[in-house]
């Protein structure tokens, strides 16, 4: 198990936090925080080694949603779920003959059959929405890591880790060429697009620089400086709030370690 964040091996206790994102901050879940530099034993999510999951959790295909829904690739990477399906001992008598795959794909994408799908959602495809510089280039950095990683010798002799750097350095090529457009002006970005911490503060100083600094009557003068004075001291809060958690999950790492050599010298000397 690894944290999600630093992709650090994590203990059980790491990793049930993360696996409940609503319940606590990112600043309660910082690596650091939780685990910092106790010793750490690999273990894998339960669900994976009690058998939950078939063959441990090791994926047996690669499907990319995106390629599902085009019109020239959409039918092939229909083919590849099913034919998953087809050669399992448990599915695959229920499936149906290869001859209809491309007809189910035909009448679900493009007769719009059945349940919508995200493209026929407004407001949800990428159209409508942009990323920031900042936010652009820490997915690129993360698609670079993932490159790198499963095009490594522990990985490149299996099927799926191939298909997965095929599928990310295309997604990686599009990120850059939003990247270009964004750098250069051509794609314009708005209050609602997706600018991160940075770039809002970056507008909101601009705005702030922009607003004139006196001059009309005296009632606009005494507005804009009441505004002036006026602060949000929420983050002063949220950070005291994050340290007296850090103090307190530092004491219990503390007294944890402390138990573990006091045993430690009671089975040495019984």
């Amino acid at each position: 198990m690894r944290d999600m964040f630093t992709h650090k091996i994590t203990t059980p206790e790491h990793w049930n936090m993360l696996m409940m994102p609503t319940v606590y901050t990112l600043a309660e879940l910082d690596y650091d925080l939780v685990v910092g530099d106790d010793e750490v034993t690999p273990s894998y999510d339960p669900h994976c080694d009690n058998g939950d999951v078939t063959d441990g959790c090791k994926p047996v295909a690669i499907i990319s949603a995106e390629k599902l829904q085009d019109y020239a690739e959409g039918p092939a990477e229909t083919a590849r779920i099913a034919n998953v399906l087809l050669k399992d001992s448990r599915m695959g008598k229920y499936v149906i003959d290869p001859k209809a795959w491309d007809c189910i794909w035909t009448e679900l994408i493009q007769n719009k059959k059945g349940l919508k799908t995200v493209s026929q959602r407004p407001g949800f495809v990428e159209k409508d929405y942009n990323f920031s510089k900042e936010m652009l280039e820490e997915m690129i950095w993360q698609l670079d890591r993932l490159i790198l990683k499963y095009r490594g010798s522990l990985w490149n002799t299996k099927e799926t880790a191939n298909r997965i750097v095929e599928l990310i350095v295309e997604h990686r090529s599009l990120i850059q060429t939003e990247l270009k457009e964004v750098n250069s002006g051509v794609r314009e970005l708005s209050e609602r697009d997706f600018l991160g911490p940075t770039e809002r503060r970056r507008r909101l100083k601009v705005k702030e620089e922009e607003e004139p600094d006196g001059g009309g009557d005296g009632a606009a003068s005494s507005s804009s400086a009441a505004k002036k004075e006026k602060k949000d001291h929420t983050e002063y809060f949220n950070d005291l709030e994050r340290k007296a958690f850090r103090d307190k999950r530092k004491a219990r790492r503390v007294k944890r370690r402390q138990a573990q050599r006091a045993k430690k010298e009671t089975d040495a000397n019984p």
